[in-house]
């Protein structure tokens, strides 16, 4: 029987919290497309108060700069939809916590065509050692692309844990 997307997140979840827990790392998010989605999968599965630090929605581009610092210069000049307001973002994620494992998300959910943007376009940052950032573009309804996000995170995070030796 075929899985479906949330399954799916499920299954990384657990295996990204049973990882986290062996290696004894910590994840925290900041979140804008996600709205709280990357944290309430995480949490919806056991052990994750041993791996989950802090999660931060930060929707509104005045919470963008209250709560994780991102300049009002980078928001007007490169827009709330960009590499450089993710990067902000992690930057201000890694003021507030201390976790090993940063994710920071934002980008258009839909129906509608936000800045330019098409609904689907995602932008991704995520902080282990390295960091890397990440336009990508999913389909569907506001859901599916929440969803999808998602669970191309988990996927990022299970990759770059399984990489360390």
């Amino acid at each position: 029987m075929k899985k479906n997307i949330e399954e799916d997140i499920r299954d990384l979840a657990k295996e990204i919290i049973s990882l986290l827990q062996e290696k004894n790392l910590k994840i925290s998010f900041a979140e804008s497309i996600t709205g709280g989605l990357l944290a309430s999968s995480l949490t919806n599965e056991e052990n994750a108060s041993k791996v989950f630090e802090l999660g931060i929605v930060a929707y509104s581009n005045e919470m963008k700069k209250a709560l994780l610092e991102c300049s009002e210069t980078t928001l007007e000049n490169h827009g709330v939809y960009s590499i450089e307001t993710i990067k902000e973002m992690l930057n201000g994620l890694k003021i507030k916590s201390k976790a090993d494992i940063l994710i920071a998300t934002s980008g258009v959910a839909g129906p509608n065509q936000n800045q330019g943007f098409s609904p689907g376009v995602v932008f991704i940052g995520i902080s282990y050692i390295d960091e890397f950032y990440e336009r990508v573009t999913f389909s569907g309804n506001r859901q599916n692309v929440r969803l999808n996000t998602v669970k191309y995170c988990f996927d990022k995070v299970l990759e770059i844990i399984k990489k360390e030796v």
